[in-house]
């Protein structure tokens, strides 16, 4: 500043008494100092006056300008108040007279100038700024006024620049985990885009002492990203970015919670500038005293009671879910409205197979909010044992993964989306034995999920494994319902229909809609014990057998109406039920029918009864016929031995007679081998003397079907633990599908291998190939397909006897099949 500039005083009387005030003082103050005569014209500014005016040198400092609009009038006031001696104290509101548009508020102190005869020649004036109580005042009101708002910081961000003029504005939101600290970037101003994402920054030891040592500060950019700890941050996308915008100087101040030992640093605010050396010590002292700490809390509450409110609709909504598909959709859309992450997939563990199976998944659309991406149950799996989610399932805990290319175990899905990094955390149900679902979020930035992150999600998997336990149970209960043959019905205390399954809507005509608030009673023709129940004279869980009526048929006008429609089944005679019910847990009220149709009931009994029948008819045949069979073969042998009368007819009427008792004989067998009781146990297992058995039914052959067959016994009176119609039925089985399939010219060959506990009976013969499609059965191929049929039958008829059956294929083209008997034991 030039002193002569500041020296020129209007008389000798104001020059003395300026030096008398001791100049030096005041040019070294931080309160602005302005000396003027009447005629308003300045006379001396300190450098703080200069600065708070905007002007470069007294000279061009006007106070007309300075003083402009309602200033101006406030300045005469008080001019003519110095002219009477008055002291002065006012507050107004200045221009600055670089840049018009800004103002500064100031409190200023009026002193009258008096010279050696005691007139008043000036006035000296002491400006205090009240600038920065008018920013406090601005910040908090804003806080107030904002609160719960999402345009909180921009607001602070923009009032902040008139003071502490930046470049970029950020908020890094600090995670402290134990010994390690996160940083995410929450917010910037104005608003720019990485180039290459980062999501999460993990701060080491060194940089936290540094963060915790210092509760602010200003800096080179480039010297302190250029020297630990930060130089190890230097190759970071973010630093890289801001070194392209020419940032040369740097202010931060931690943002914490909390006081004494329990105080913690949740936050950093950092401003950033292109000019060098931009920030000084006044600027900090100012950063420091503003009340920005309780306007950046405020925001982050903000976005915290955000993400509580999202999670309580998403439980809400989970409460309303009743399949697991629905569910799975739910929490993966709530997960990316709580979180704004890119995308969320629910996939669900199936032991049976043995994979890893996505049902539902949600990206995050443009304006924030939840979009399906089309994804069906099934159209991803991949096996149990690999990936990062086959990793979850085996650990049972949740996987981070910072970087998806570093690790070995990433699988690319078929999206063809880009990942960087993935979040996937177990839903275990109440047992807790193993995974049931995974949640499964991908991002394409790198570290883009926290260690809060994964505490978070993992306490939502915890809360939320309950309702997924209770809806997968719902699910389950709700298939079995649909698929029971039963018609069930379920009802409130009034009988009013809520729920119905299919087989109901199949069993009253009508679709489940149409049945939903009608009367129970009005469905049956005959309702007394339903309107017993109703009245509460009757809670018997049996209510017997009622008679349907259609509702489509309640009067005749309306059945005549449907006309054709009803001849489908409407209009058919009303179906009897035997109708059970249980009731509801008494907080919820109601009653579940199930409705059982008579006419299967019956039939079963009918069945079970001619079963019955036809086994005891099969079994007492067994004998007569084989004994006529003997007979009319011994006959047959007779007329055929040499010097017999010969007579052709008889022989061939004796031979047709034979061959019709033989397949009577065959279908009684089969018909006792599809006994129920007889598969069921043995009925009375005894010691049966094999040779012997097998002799008696050879004996029983048709002459023709004895030559083919051929018995080879190791050994004589051989005894093994059998039910004697049963081993019949088995034995008898085998043989005649080998005697059936056998050519002309054939053999079948029976042999009996006693061992030292089991005693082996081989059947060996030959089978047809498989027939072709479209071909008919010859008899060789009636016969195979008798034995598919009946091989299941005839296998549980041996388990019953303490047996075993197998079939074997040799390499001749003959089939083998062992019956394995247990030896007999000896009795008293």
């Amino acid at each position: 500043m030039d002193d002569s500039a500041h020296e020129r005083p209007t008389s000798a009387a104001a020059a003395a008494l300026l030096g008398q005030m001791k100049r030096a003082v005041f040019d070294g103050s931080r309160i602005a100092v302005i000396q003027r005569d009447l005629a308003n014209r300045v006379l001396y500014a300190n450098a703080a006056a200069l600065a708070m005016s905007g002007a470069a040198h007294v000279d061009e400092l006007r106070l007309d300008q300075l003083f402009a609009g309602e200033a101006g009038r406030i300045l005469d006031e008080e001019t003519r108040g110095r002219r009477n001696g008055e002291l002065g104290a006012y507050r107004v509101t200045l221009t600055r007279l670089d840049d018009p548009g800004r103002q500064v508020a100031v409190e200023v102190t009026g002193l009258p100038l008096m010279d050696a005869r005691g007139a008043v020649v000036g006035s000296l004036g002491f400006f205090r700024s009240l600038q920065h109580q008018v920013l406090t005042d601005r910040l908090r009101e804003l806080t107030l006024s904002h609160a719960g708002r999402p345009d909180l910081l921009p607001r602070m961000a923009e009032a902040l620049r008139s003071e502490l003029p930046y470049d970029l504005m950020l908020v890094s939101r600090v995670v402290a985990d134990g010994e390690h600290w996160e940083s995410e970037i929450v917010f910037n101003h104005p608003p720019f885009r990485q180039d290459v994402p980062t999501a999460w920054y993990e701060l080491n030891d060194a940089q936290r002492a540094f963060m915790e040592a210092n509760d602010g500060g200003i800096h080179d950019f480039d010297a302190v990203m250029s020297a630990p700890p930060w130089s190890d941050m230097a190759d970071e996308p973010i630093c890289r970015q801001m070194r392209a915008m020419e940032l040369k100087s740097s202010m931060w101040r931690r943002i914490t919670r909390g006081q004494g030992s329990d105080e913690r640093t949740v936050a950093i605010l950092t401003l950033l500038s292109r000019e060098r050396d931009a920030y000084g010590e006044s600027h900090q002292t100012l950063f420091n005293q503003l009340p920005l700490v309780e306007t950046v809390l405020c925001a982050l509450d903000h976005a915290a009671q955000e993400r509580d409110r999202r999670q309580l609709r998403m439980f809400r909504a989970l409460n309303r879910c009743v399949d697991i598909q629905g569910a799975c959709r739910c929490l993966a859309d709530a997960l990316i409205e709580i979180f704004d992450w890119q995308h969320v997939a629910l996939f669900r563990i199936d032991s049976a197979r043995e994979s890893i199976v996505r049902v539902a998944s949600a990206r995050r659309g443009d304006d924030g909010c939840a979009v399906d991406t089309g994804t069906v149950w099934g159209d991803y799996a991949q096996h149990l044992g690999v990936g990062i989610l086959g990793r979850v399932a085996r650990t049972m805990t949740a996987q981070k993964i910072a970087d998806v290319s570093q690790d070995p175990d990433y699988l690319r899905t078929p999206d063809g989306e880009p990942i960087r990094s993935e979040l996937a955390v177990p839903i275990l149900f109440s047992e807790g034995e193993r995974v049931r679902f995974i949640v499964n979020v991908d991002d394409p930035r790198v570290n883009a999920f926290s260690r809060e992150h994964v505490r978070q999600l993992t306490d939502i998997a915890h809360e939320v494994a309950g309702a997924m336990e209770r809806i997968s149970d719902l699910t389950l209960m709700t298939e079995c319902v649909n698929n029971v043959a039963d018609p069930v019905i379920a009802t409130d205390a009034k009988l009013r229909i809520r729920r119905v399954n299919p087989a109901a809507e199949a069993l009253f005509g009508a679709r489940r809609k149409a049945l939903e608030g009608r009367s129970l009673i009005d469905l049956f023709q005959d309702p007394q014990p339903l309107v017993a129940l109703l009245q509460g004279t009757e809670a018997g869980d049996r209510l017997g057998e009622l008679h349907v009526r259609r509702p489509a048929c309640e009067d005749a006008a309306a059945e005549a109406a449907q006309g054709s429609e009803a001849s489908g089944g409407m209009g058919e005679a009303p179906s009897s039920v035997f109708v059970t019910r249980r009731d509801f847990p008494g907080k919820l009220g109601g009653h579940v029918f199930i409705a059982r149709d008579l006419r299967p009931i019956r039939r079963s009994v009918q069945l079970e009864f001619l079963e019955e029948t036809a086994y005891e008819l099969a079994v007492e045949t067994q004998a007569p016929l084989g004994m006529a069979m003997s007979w009319l073969e011994s006959e047959l042998e007779s007329a055929h031995r040499p010097g017999a009368a010969r007579d052709p007819d008889r022989a061939r009427d004796l031979q047709t007679v034979l061959r019709q008792l033989g397949r009577v004989k065959h279908a009684f067998t089969r018909l006792a081998m599809y006994n129920r009781e007889a598969r069921v146990a043995a009925r009375a297992v005894s010691t049966v003397q094999l040779d012997s058995e097998l002799e008696a039914l050879l004996a029983s052959l048709a002459a023709s079907e004895r030559e083919k067959v051929r018995l080879v016994s190791a050994a004589r009176r051989v005894e093994v633990e059998a039910d004697h119609t049963q081993m019949h039925i088995v034995v008898e089985s085998l043989l005649s599908v080998l005697l059936r399939a056998a050519p002309e010219t054939a053999t079948v060959q029976l042999t009996l291998v006693p061992d030292d506990r089991e005693v082996f009976l081989r059947l060996r013969g030959k089978l047809p190939p498989a027939r072709r499609h479209g071909a008919r059965f010859a008899a060789p191929e009636a016969a195979q397909a008798d034995l598919r049929l009946a091989h299941p039958l005839l296998d549980k008829l041996m388990r019953n006897q303490g047996g075993s059956l197998r079939i074997h294929a040799l390499a001749d083209g003959e089939t083998e099949f062992v019956l394995g008997f247990p030896r007999g034991i000896a009795h008293g």
